[in-house]
């Protein structure tokens, strides 16, 4: 998989093994999106489309203990939740740790919070909406996409997948770095979706929506899962530069320092925190390039008003400069 010049997301995932079941899944069947999650389901276990009154629940899966579960659907789903709701119960039967009797609840907002009728299910639920996501949006179709600096064709390939734009967001945005915002109304509420660790508005009503629009490095509107939907890219990804002169990271942040506190003990304390937050971030490892790295610092620095009047300071960009190249080298990226 050939990376871009700026390289600008990561791939990496912490979901475990379910995951991996999906991905091996995918591998056998050779599976392609939009993924026929009906017939899949139809080869393992016995399928039902029921009309029931609970509102609260889209599916039922019984006897998971034996060759061929019971699936119970709700008859009459939108068609995205429906392939969701499938591809979730196709989980609980996949991952032979799951048992008992599970009645399930399509995961319908920015949440994988899921009510537990009995004991442990919620783990069980929030695992299979885990793999429901791997499976619905492979990594073999998703991972080319991320790498273009192109939104509009990434989103574009997401929306070929078939899935609802919740499910879409809640997949893509564990693989974006800092700095990425979704946005998409649905009847009266407005659904936001970032990538960890972005600065955003707490709120995202018109007026807001249009100071994004002005201020954002990048912004667009494509159609994901039925939805029109706004993005923004509040990091400038600019070619990264070796900061100038031979001055540590350290002297560079200390100057920036002094010119805004005199105190020795409130300037230590400074420099203890703002390199905690730098290496905090750098070690998170969601930046995979010197550009990535700069523009997550320049983001999380953003979001903390305490630091202004030092991260004014004409050093202070300096230092940050410095300490991405340092971090570049020992990973040999420089």
């Amino acid at each position: 998989m050939k990376e871009t010049d700026l390289g600008l997301w990561s791939t990496r995932s912490p979901d475990e093994p379910a995951k991996s079941l999906a991905s091996a899944i995918v591998e056998r069947y050779n599976l392609d999106p939009p993924v026929n999650i009906k017939a899949l389901i139809q080869g393992c276990a016995d399928l039902h489309f029921e009309d029931w009154p609970f509102t609260g629940c889209d599916a039922l899966v019984h006897d998971l203990h034996l060759p061929r579960p019971q699936v119970f659907v709700r008859s009459g789903l939108p068609r995205r939740r429906e392939m969701l709701t499938l591809a979730h119960e196709y989980g609980h039967i996949k991952m032979g740790w799951h048992y008992g009797t599970v009645g399930c609840q399509a995961i319908v907002g920015p949440t994988e919070e899921v009510s537990s009728p009995t004991h442990d299910v919620g783990d069980q639920e929030r695992e299979a909406t885990r793999f429901a996501s791997y499976l619905l949006i492979p990594d073999r179709h998703i991972l080319p996409l991320i790498n273009s600096t192109d939104m509009g064709l990434i989103l574009a390939g997401l929306d070929r997948t078939g899935v609802s734009a919740d499910a879409a967001f809640m997949r893509l945005r564990s693989l974006l770095q800092p700095g990425f915002l979704f946005t998409f109304q649905v009847q009266a509420e407005r659904r936001v979706y970032s990538s960890p660790g972005t600065i955003a508005p707490a709120a995202s009503g018109e007026l807001q929506l249009q100071a994004l629009r002005e201020s954002s490095a990048g912004s667009g509107v494509a159609s994901v899962g039925g939805r029109r939907v706004e993005w923004f890219r509040l990091t400038d990804f600019a070619a990264f530069t070796r900061a100038p002169g031979f001055y540590s990271a350290t002297d560079l942040l200390r100057s920036a320092i002094a010119a805004h506190e005199s105190n020795p003990n409130l300037q230590q304390k400074l420099l203890l925190s703002i390199n905690g937050v730098v290496g905090g971030s750098l070690s998170a490892e969601r930046a995979r390039r010197p550009e990535q790295a700069l523009a997550l610092l320049r983001h999380k620095f953003d979001g903390k008003p305490e630091f202004q009047e030092v991260v004014n300071h004409p050093n202070f960009g300096l230092y940050l400069r410095r300490k991405v190249e340092e971090w570049a080298v020992k990973r040999g990226l420089l």
